[in-house]
């Protein structure tokens, strides 16, 4: 029997070990090529060295897991920075000092090694005791309270920037498919669920603990790597000519911002641009010929709305003219929000519902 739950764990382990180089050579190579598919495949790979440490301690082949063990804690120690640097790329946001982020892994990876080669020294019995022992206490501090702490730190960077992205994405985009990152959620709870497996696993050496870590571990590895094969980093900000007046916002006249106002309405109204169901901040910028935090700074303070609520209002004005025309009777609600500027059914039932208090089937109904 126990040679029977050994050999699933193994399975499972070499599933997930597979599954996650699959997924790296996935996104590496058949993805566009850019800085956050690098970064996400870089900490599948870290994943993949993780799971053989396990699995060669498995397989009873310790003087094999004595040689990964640098590469152990180097891997380990640089998931939190690689996976907030991930985070950092999709989300268009700048890496300040990326290099001292991974100083305490390569560190640490270094210290170990150095300690390994000891033992294979000619030293007294007695001092190669204490180096093993220090050894020891080394990879469990680092395994356990250094990885833990660290993991807290940068869940925390990685949180805050998916509550600004949320923002962003207001103030950016007037639809949520394909830059909404609600995934990030579960990619860091099973981050965190994935963190507390691997404590588990260094500090309890127990059959269902070992297997319950490696089916959380495979369901994390599928889940992040079929997520992160189908998302683009979300800000792709072209350039857009600037206005003519000089200096920050606050500085530019209320005459430019009166002027932009009548500019954007008058757009709004006759060219129709809000049933571009991809229109962005950035395009209707660059359509106005004006720089996107003008164009959010005039939206958020003179309408108090963020654009995404901005453009809605008119797509469902546009929506409620449709679904109150006889003519359209037997078009669907579906079609109907794509005809007005909405992604999907699902999108356009929640702005509708947002702006009016109802869904679009109640109002069709309401208003026979």
């Amino acid at each position: 029997m126990d040679s029977l739950n050994f050999s699933i764990i193994n399975v499972i382990s070499i599933l997930a070990l597979f599954t996650s180089l699959l997924f790296a050579f996935q996104i590496y190579f058949l993805k566009k090529k850019n800085s956050s598919n690098a970064f996400f495949a870089i900490y599948l790979c870290n994943i993949a060295v993780i799971v053989v440490f396990f699995l060669v301690l498995n397989l009873k082949l310790v003087n094999w897991a004595y040689v990964i063990l640098p590469f152990l804690m180097l891997s380990s120690l640089s998931l939190g920075p690689i996976l907030w640097g991930y985070v950092s790329l999709v989300t268009g946001e700048r890496i300040n000092n990326l290099k001292g982020h991974f100083y305490l892994p390569v560190l640490y990876a270094v210290v170990v090694f150095i300690l390994l080669l000891f033992t294979q020294s000619s030293f007294d019995n007695t001092i190669i005791t204490y180096i093993v022992k220090g050894l020891t206490i080394i990879v469990l501090g680092g395994l356990t309270i250094i990885f833990l702490a660290q993991n807290i730190l940068y869940i925390a960077k990685i949180y805050k920037l998916y509550k600004s992205h949320l923002v962003s994405i207001g103030n950016s985009y007037s639809y949520t498919e394909r830059v909404n990152l609600k995934w990030f959620r579960l990619l860091v709870f099973g981050y965190i669920g994935f963190i507390i497996g691997l404590v588990i696993a260094n500090l309890i050496d127990d059959y269902w603990s070992d297997m319950m870590f490696y089916i959380v571990l495979l369901s994390y590895v599928v889940f992040a790597g079929y997520n992160a094969l189908n998302q683009e980093p979300v800000f792709k900000i072209g350039k857009v000519k600037e206005p003519d007046e000089k200096g920050s916002p606050s500085k530019l006249t209320e005459f430019f911002f009166d002027d932009l106002e009548q500019r954007l309405l008058s757009v709004m109204k006759e060219k129709q641009l809000y049933l571009d169901n991809s229109l962005t901040i950035f395009t209707l910028a660059k359509y106005l010929q004006t720089n996107s935090k003008y164009l959010s700074k005039l939206i958020n303070q003179t309408f108090d709305k963020n654009f995404a609520f901005f453009v809605n209002e008119y797509r469902v004005k546009y929506a409620k003219k449709m679904l109150l025309d006889p003519t359209n009777d037997k078009l669907t609600i579906e079609y109907i929000g794509e005809q007005s500027g909405f992604k999907s059914k699902s999108a356009f039932n929640a702005a509708f519902k947002k702006i009016t208090g109802i869904p679009p089937s109640i109002f069709k109904m309401k208003n026979q």
